[in-house]
């Protein structure tokens, strides 16, 4: 496929996107999760930020998150009077940057029709939607952290430099981005193949946090350190491998063909023995209300029986989602399977450290690992299988469009 028709297919891609959700910006009785928090953390933000200019005080603001998307809207805010409706505008353009972004990142690895699907999977999952249409930090940060897979590393001491100023700026806009330094770690050394002084460039997205860190003195501002701030949560990783094994679903034949390989076969005991230990020594339901912390995974799972206190939903989600890494590991194309398997391990750690853990934190990059697997897969040497393995993120794709349409307009 020649670039022309990449442009045309990228560009048809944002416009329908765009036409699906645009609407939703000017309704003023949506009742979602994002809803909330624009109302009560980032437009409160973003006017003090505007108010305060040129110096906003970063020691305390009301958002859990580090201050770059507020400080970036705050001029903005201060040329329209804080009104909320070029503020989506610009916020629902940073998400259609995020669309591009993956979108590019993923045909970096396969072609673009199979990075097209892939894509799919991750706009219309409702907690990449929600976000869109109601202004939050987390499709802000997507989009630097989607950037940073797609960057070229034509010349190595150019992309270590561009990684590391990306990184920089998904750590300024969610702190919780820090995980992107492993993977970053990898390709640093897979490029070289020993140390090198541009390694140096690693430091880069931990050297813009410990300002803010010692500042506020903890991970977030002190407004939000009570909630934000309990130590280890175990429940960030379930929730992580509940979320990945709830979508594994439409990538199963691919999946089960990896798991039969002869490297990874002798490893899925022990992986489903470690997951399901995981649940046998955790304890649920969690601190916080269960319909608000879990999102819909929670919401099923309270509906199915428990065993040793756990929904049955976990018992089947949370081990397919440690398959599924073990499955990133076999992909055909070892130094991407790598990387995928680096990064999703690097993304699930990190978050343990935040005391919440709502499935809009895990959701669209759990569906990225996964479209990011379906990339550069060899062909079943069955045509009739092969037709079915793609229709199914296809189908999944579709019926995760059909959910937000639901959700945001009713």
């Amino acid at each position: 496929m020649n670039d022309k028709k990449i442009k045309i297919l990228t560009a048809s891609l944002l416009m329908l996107w765009a036409i699906v959700w645009t609407p939703a910006l000017f309704s003023d009785t949506l009742t979602i999760f994002d809803d909330l928090d624009e109302r009560l953390f980032h437009h409160p933000t973003i006017r003090q930020f505007a108010n305060e200019l040129p110096w906003p005080n970063l020691r305390d603001y009301r958002s859990a998150t580090t201050p770059l998307y507020h400080l970036l809207m705050s001029p903005i805010a201060l040329v329209v009077d804080s009104t909320i409706m070029p503020l989506r505008a610009v916020n629902f353009c940073l998400s259609m940057g995020a669309v591009w972004a993956c979108l590019r990142a993923l045909t970096r690895w396969g072609n673009p029709t199979t990075a097209c699907i892939g894509t799919l999977l991750v706009c219309t999952s409702p907690y990449f939607v929600g976000p869109a249409v109601r202004l939050s930090t987390d499709n802000a940060g997507l989009l630097f952290v989607f950037l940073l897979f797609g960057v070229s590393h034509h010349r190595p001491s150019i992309g270590n430099r561009r990684s590391a100023l990306v990184a920089a700026a998904a750590v300024l806009t969610r702190q919780i981005h820090l995980w992107v330094v492993l993977p970053m770690a990898y390709t640093h050394w897979r490029q070289r193949r020993r140390v090198h002084r541009s390694v140096a460039w690693l430091a880069l997205p931990v050297a813009v946090l410990i300002p803010l860190l010692v500042v506020w003195g903890g991970l977030t501002p002190p407004s939000f350190a009570g909630g934000h701030q309990r130590g280890v949560n175990a429940d960030a990783l379930v929730m992580f491998l509940g979320v990945l094994g709830a979508h594994a679903w439409c990538a199963a034949p691919w999946i089960a063909r990896g798991l039969t390989a002869r490297r990874s076969r002798t490893l899925v005991p022990p992986v489903i023995a470690l997951s399901v230990g995981l649940l046998v020594i955790h304890t649920m339901p969690w601190v916080d209300e269960p319909s608000r912390i879990g999102g819909a995974l929670w919401s099923i799972a309270r509906l199915t029986p428990e065993w040793l206190d756990v929904p049955a939903a976990f018992w089947v989600t949370v081990p397919i989602g440690a398959l599924t890494l073990l499955a990133l590991w076999t992909h055909p194309s070892a130094s991407h399977g790598r990387l995928l398997l680096i990064a999703a391990i690097a993304f699930a750690a990190v978050n343990t450290m935040s005391g919440r853990a709502y499935q809009k934190y895990y959701d669209p990059m759990a569906l990225f690992f996964i479209a990011a697997y379906l990339q550069a897969q060899p062909p079943f040497s069955n045509t009739q299988r092969q037709r079915i393995a793609w229709a199914l993120p296809i189908i999944w794709a579709t019926g995760l469009l059909v959910i937000s349409i639901k959700r945001v307009y009713g």
